[in-house]
């Protein structure tokens, strides 16, 4: 009976070690999938990141500047350029490709948005135009001149002086009119010898 004790003993001995070893294989495994899983998570971001669709090329090319899907598909286009130019620091190699159908984007988009920005300040100088309307517009789009002052900024430079020459010289004209309408309502308010004349009648009478 006692030497029985002692096997059963010993094999709740063999027992424990083996549910310790498995419980560090199962702690070793869970962390090796752990990390496979963070792995592949960063690498299907990066390939995400890298890959240059086809409805992106198409929405830069060829949709107009006031639609929605442009100015989305500028904002990816905006991060894929910037996270190429990070990776070429790494000496990525696969960025060489990505990196040159991203920058002929990145022309033809400065390019569109160029135009209708500088369309859109030449909007102003139209008469009897409310500024004020397609400022707003200007204002909607502003991410399109955070784009040039990020990938091109002596275009960016270009359209701002544009628009400030535009804008005083607006302004200069509507003040111009204000200070002469104001001037015309003063002298129309003076009164003049006729006008005296016909008070000193009235007060003789």
């Amino acid at each position: 009976m006692e030497q029985m004790l002692r096997l059963f003993q010993s094999d709740l001995g063999s027992i424990s070690k083996e549910i310790l070893t498995l419980q560090q294989q199962s702690v070793s495994m869970n962390v090796r999938l752990k990390n496979r899983q963070a792995i592949r998570g960063e690498l299907s971001q990066f390939v995400d990141d890298m890959i240059v669709q086809e409805s992106l090329i198409q929405h830069i090319l060829e949709t107009p500047v006031t639609e929605k899907e442009f100015l989305e598909d500028l904002q990816i286009l905006d991060h894929k350029i910037a996270f190429v130019k990070e990776q070429s620091f790494k000496d990525a190699r696969c960025c060489q490709d990505v990196k040159d159908v991203l920058e002929k984007l990145k022309i033809k988009a400065i390019s569109k948005i160029r135009e209708y920005l500088l369309q859109k300040i030449y909007s102003f100088r139209k008469p009897m135009t409310n500024y004020q309307v397609p400022q707003n517009a200007l204002l909607k789009y502003k991410f399109y001149y955070q784009f040039l002052m990020t990938h091109e900024r002596d275009i960016a430079r270009d359209v701002r002086e544009e628009y400030l020459d535009t804008m005083s010289k607006i302004l200069f004209s509507y003040f111009k009119m204000y200070t002469s309408r104001l001037m015309k309502l003063q002298f129309e308010e003076v009164a003049d010898r006729d006008d005296l004349m016909g008070v000193e009648d009235t007060a003789k009478r």
